[in-house]
């Protein structure tokens, strides 16, 4: 019989990576974050890297083992060592299942909220609230397929591992895991669309995605792929007493 990795021990809340959903619809707006913004957030072990940041919208269907769930992630590129991947700040799901396994295994540091995606023909809607803020707002309007060498170049883009900072207390409040992990997603593209957007932000304290992505237009691409989570690893342990 195999082990449970979560709890509860009797019904656990997940199932050993890999995490498989086919059929992912997905919305990608590049941006340029404000100036300066990186530096003030990435956490000890991390430097700003190269290329643009991205605010990834996506809408899960049913599997055998999880519900739907709709997710916005908000990525910006960093070097850990001689790793170069896209560091996650700020991520946000709509349901416990799909943010569970996210925070424990990797560390992604996903929160609920209402995270709203919907397409009617070319054009997108979608957005992300939390207590009563619509932090993020993104719409715009698909154009047609995007050209092929563009496509090769978004999807050699897409290959670099998501990065997370998992910190996880022990039951004394103490630190018990302090690292920087990453995940390399396994993305089989079926189409690639390509559009005009605009993304709007909300200043939160809780959720300030305002402080790093600036209001403004940009390319809009709608992709639908087949999406893997596969098991990560561990690129640095955080000594809290060497610093």
């Amino acid at each position: 019989m195999t082990q449970p990795i979560s709890v509860p021990w009797s019904a656990p809340a997940f199932t050993p990576p890999p995490h498989h959903w086919p059929g992912v619809r997905v919305m990608v707006f590049p941006f340029e974050p404000k100036p300066g913004a990186v530096e003030r957030i990435l956490p000890p072990g991390m430097e700003p890297g190269t290329g643009p940041a991205l605010i990834t919208m996506l809408s899960y269907p049913q599997t055998p083992i999880i519900h739907p769930f709709k997710e916005l992630v908000v990525m910006v590129p960093v070097r850990v060592g001689e790793v170069e991947g896209n560091y996650v700040p700020y991520i946000y799901v709509t349901t416990d299942e799909a943010l569970i396994p996210g925070r424990e295994i990797a560390g992604f540091p996903k929160k609920i909220a209402d995270v709203v995606w919907e397409r009617d023909g070319n054009h997108f809607h979608g957005s992300a609230t939390r207590w009563g803020k619509r932090i993020l707002s993104l719409e715009g309007s698909i154009a047609g397929p995007m050209p092929a060498e563009i496509a090769a170049a978004q999807a050699e883009g897409a290959r670099r591992p998501a990065i997370n900072y998992k910190l996880i207390p022990g039951p004394a409040g103490e630190i018990e895991i302090e690292e920087i992990t990453a995940v390399q997603l396994e993305l089989k593209q079926h189409s690639v669309e390509m559009g005009q957007g605009r993304v709007r932000c909300e200043f939160s304290e809780l959720d300030p995605l305002a402080e790093l992505v600036p209001d403004g237009d940009g390319p809009l691409l709608a992709i639908l792929s087949d999406n893997t989570i596969p098991a990560g690893r561990v690129l640095r342990r955080i000594d809290r007493r060497g610093r």
